[in-house]
């Protein structure tokens, strides 16, 4: 009998307009009145904590529209776990009727994510020498697990930049882009990166090996400079380790 009621009030906290469960207690005051001011506050705390999770994107659309919007979430899409920090993956989605708020929130997310990623060490170059040069090509790197690799389709950086400072919004100058998100140390960096240097370590992260993975990079960006965006990744700490089998 106590799941069943337990069950009923699950389904009625969320509810568009919850109704008390029958077996709820007046106790001097209504049911129904106690049982709506404990769905308020459930639906309100929830709200808080993505408020709290999306802070840019509750400045860009406002705080009653974005409260507005976190509500019609909450109630779709109660957590499925009891950890608030693991609450808001799917509220980018719910946001696509807003472009620009959507990637605005996906890009927040993912910097969530990245900010309490696990630690790990940045790959040193130096200890590449090791690798003769004719084995490049075989080499896998591991990319740090702070790392998010986002296609957007609005220019969400400028945006972000803008709205951090408490600047006005800047007026779109171009379409959107890829965005690379990486903790390598203490600090989140948000970093446009073009076509095919998001190829090459989209590829990577998925465990193709250099030789490949700079095929598909090149087959999309003719022009990029596989040495120099290496580095450039080596010395951001997008990467942790390689690996290279042993040759027969």
């Amino acid at each position: 009998m106590l799941h069943d009621l337990q069950a009923a009030m699950r389904r009625q906290l969320l509810a568009d307009a919850p109704e008390a469960p029958a077996g709820i207690l007046g106790d001097g005051i209504p049911a129904s009145m106690r049982f709506a001011v404990h769905a308020n506050n459930v639906v309100g705390s929830l709200v808080e904590a993505l408020e709290a999770a999306f802070p840019v994107t509750a400045r860009l659309l406002g705080r009653t529209a974005f409260r507005r919007a976190a509500a019609s979430y909450v109630r779709r899409h109660p957590p499925l776990v009891p950890q608030l920090l693991a609450f808001g993956d799917g509220f980018p989605d719910h946001l696509d009727a807003m472009p620009e708020a959507a990637d605005l929130a996906r890009l927040e997310w993912a910097w969530n994510g990245a900010f309490f990623a696990a630690d790990a060490p940045m790959l040193d170059p130096e200890d590449l020498r090791v690798v003769p040069q004719h084995r490049y090509p075989e080499l896998r790197f591991a990319l740090h697990p702070s790392a998010h690799l986002l296609t957007m389709a609005c220019p969400v950086l400028d945006l972000w930049d803008a709205l951090r400072r408490d600047e006005p919004p800047p007026r779109p100058t171009s379409d959107g882009g890829q965005v690379l998100i990486v903790r390598p140390l203490t600090e989140v960096h948000a970093v446009a990166i073009g076509r095919g240097e998001f190829t090459l370590l989209l590829a990577l992260s998925a465990g193709v090996n250099l030789g490949h993975a700079a095929a598909a990079a090149t087959g999309t960006d003719p022009g990029l400079d596989l040495q120099a965006t290496l580095l450039a990744h080596l010395q951001l700490g997008t990467f942790t380790t390689f690996s290279l089998l042993p040759e027969e």
